[in-house]
């Protein structure tokens, strides 16, 4: 399908290059089209890249509805959602496009791209708090407020481990006080016992969905 051919070139040619120094022109070339097929799925360039960052996430959303599917307990689906959203956010190629965009002072573009993507990932989220409050492991009761308090959660920890986008070097040990720290707050944001969330931080970017499905299997293997 040429749409996910355009998506697929853009992706590849974004991170080699950068976003500024690719021009419509490279991404048609890559893939051996007309720009007016380009034209034909995306208005501009920004489109396109909108569509890298959607394509990733919907990825995530798919893969956490299998272990639904599989009946894996609430509670380990809530943190293999967590785990996943922040892994993508600041280690999947998501990750290190948005450090490319922010070093290209590109913050505005960025942010509306989070924004689009949040507003993909965490109506997922409602569903899995609403389970884990069923089967008694959260007692979530204004679910708006809670959410906007995860997000918030999930920025403070993207910005100590971005240090590309925030403009600091990245500190291993205030990342590792900032993760411990969170995992109290979502506990408590949660209404969960001590230790209910857990964050398996792995440093190596995935992207396919394949490669997501291999970090989604190990990151369960971990929170026992």
């Amino acid at each position: 399908m040429r749409q996910a051919e355009l998506i697929d070139a853009a992706e590849e040619l974004f991170l080699a290059a950068g976003y500024q120094n690719t021009m419509i022109q490279d991404i048609v070339k890559k893939v051996g089209v007309a720009q007016g097929t380009f034209y034909y799925y995306f208005a501009s360039k920004d489109a396109v890249l909108e569509a890298i960052f959607t394509k990733h996430f919907q990825n995530m959303l798919a893969e956490i509805k299998s272990y639904h599917q599989n009946h894996v307990p609430a509670l380990k689906q809530l943190n293999l959602f967590i785990n996943l959203f922040y892994k993508l956010s600041y280690s999947g190629k998501p990750g290190l496009l948005a450090k490319i965009l922010y070093k290209e002072k590109q913050g505005l573009l960025i942010n509306q791209l989070w924004r689009k993507t949040q507003m993909i990932s965490i109506p997922s989220l409602i569903p899995i708090l609403e389970r884990c409050n069923q089967e008694g492991v959260t007692h979530v009761q204004h679910m708006e407020e809670t959410l906007a308090f995860f997000l918030g959660i999930i920025a403070s920890l993207l910005e100590a481990s971005s240090p590309l986008i925030h403009g600091h070097e990245s500190n291993p040990e205030v990342v590792s006080r900032k993760i411990r720290i969170a995992e109290k707050m979502l506990d408590t944001l949660f209404s969960a016992p001590s230790g209910s969330i857990r964050f398996q931080v792995v440093d190596l970017p995935f992207s396919t969905a394949e490669e997501c499905s291999g970090t989604a299997k190990s990151t369960l293997e971990i929170i026992k």
